[in-house]
């Protein structure tokens, strides 16, 4: 009888390792999902500033052939 409960506890242990397993896969997919999502959003932060930078240097350059005319 003790053999048996040793069994189930094995099984017990086996099913809640199992569970654990499941449960950290599951939590790695979503880790990698925010990951994918924030390289995206730095690639869409990065494009803007390069706008931005742009921009900056279209006004710059239009102030200066204002102010020299």
């Amino acid at each position: 009888m003790a053999e048996g409960e040793l069994e189930k506890a094995f099984a017990t242990l086996t099913e809640a390792l199992t569970l654990t397993e499941t449960e950290i896969n599951e939590e790695i997919k979503v880790i990698e999902q925010q990951v994918g999502d924030l390289k995206e959003r730095i690639l869409q932060l990065n494009g803007k500033q390069q706008t931005l930078a742009h921009d900056r240097q279209s006004i710059t350059d239009m102030l200066n052939r204002y102010v020299s005319d």
